[in-house]
């Protein structure tokens, strides 16, 4: 008998965590855990695009897939208020945040018209957008992040 308790048990445990993990995974993140997040995704991007203009194709695509991915999380990696000591971030990220958004929702959709371009072997239109993106890092860096130390 204790033997079906003890797996009765194990059972409700495993239930119990298997519903805690979503809600864990749900959670927002704390201030350092979104500089970090968006930080990597900012250095991806760097790495990414610093020999993008020599791309064509496939790597051409899988570059400005992956740009237009992070530029569309991005904006949520902002959650208010998420200065921290390793953050460079202006306060006036929260102040203007929709002109700050707005900023990445035109870098993705570069990104998006890259990768078809890409996809189409148009190479001129390919490095438009790309300079497009890059206008996009400058203008947010110029209005939105502090100089670093």
């Amino acid at each position: 008998m204790s033997h079906i308790r003890f797996h009765a048990a194990a059972l409700a445990l495993l239930l119990a965590l298997g519903a805690a993990i979503p809600a864990i995974a749900d959670a927002p993140l704390t201030a350092d855990q979104a500089v970090q997040a968006r930080q990597t995704a900012m250095k991806e991007d760097g790495r990414a695009l610093r020999h993008a203009d020599q791309l064509t194709g496939d790597a051409a695509v899988k570059v400005l897939t992956l740009v237009e991915a992070n530029y569309t999380r991005l904006p949520g990696l902002f959650p208010k208020d998420s200065i921290t000591g390793k953050s460079v971030a202006k306060p006036v990220v929260w102040t203007q945040f929709d002109d700050f958004a707005a900023i990445f929702k035109k870098g993705a959709a570069a990104a998006a018209d890259g990768i078809a371009a890409a996809k189409a072997g148009n190479t001129s239109q390919y490095l438009a957008d790309l300079k497009i993106i890059g206008a996009t890092c400058n203008d947010c860096h110029n209005t939105y992040r502090a100089k670093r130390d």
